[in-house]
């Protein structure tokens, strides 16, 4: 399928481009992206050659969506991806640029991602999951209109560790966020 733009009040959700390669290989040099997500580290460039020109054309294959998140100004604010969903079920993914961060943007995107997993996609249900320690990831999903239903313990390794993740779930059927 084709990978579509989606609009929300404040973002834009966009395909990855060639020239987002500086941005990406500039954000993911940040620690807390590094501790909290699974990017490779260290980050290279060649890493960010390979998620814009590789991975997110293979994830919109795959029947999932890799965006670029965009402010009004066109600089990039965010990544989010949605996973290609599992019998109905689809995850969504982020982080967002270090100095974008604690404006409500991230927010606002995985609330639009998750409206189209919805109606595009046929999800019945769209999860996200958190680091329990991960408080800016956590506000993230709150005000995404995500509920939390718990940790589940020792359900992934990252960096090699068995880790502990908060599964926060929105239903069709949820209220959508107000903010």
């Amino acid at each position: 399928g084709v990978q579509p733009t989606l609009t929300g009040a404040r973002v834009l959700l966009r395909p990855w481009q060639p020239d987002d390669v500086d941005a990406v290989t500039a954000a993911c040099q940040d620690p807390e992206i590094q501790r909290w997500t699974q990017v490779p580290v260290p980050y290279r460039r060649e890493d960010a050659e390979t998620f814009v020109g590789e991975i997110a054309p293979q994830t919109v294959a795959e029947g999932g969506a890799l965006f670029a998140v965009t402010d009004a100004e066109g600089r990039l604010v965010a990544s989010i991806g949605l996973f290609p969903p599992d019998d109905g079920v689809g995850e969504i993914g982020y982080w967002t640029v270090a100095e974008h961060r604690r404006r409500g943007y991230t927010a606002e995107a995985v609330a639009v991602l998750a409206d189209w997993a919805f109606g595009e996609r046929g999800c019945h249900r769209v999860e996200l999951h958190v680091d329990p320690e991960n408080t800016g990831s956590r506000r993230v999903a709150e005000r995404a209109g995500f509920t939390a239903e718990g940790v589940v313990r020792q359900r992934f390794r990252h960096r090699g560790q068995p880790s502990d993740v908060g599964l926060y779930s929105r239903l069709p059927s949820d209220p959508r966020p107000t903010a």
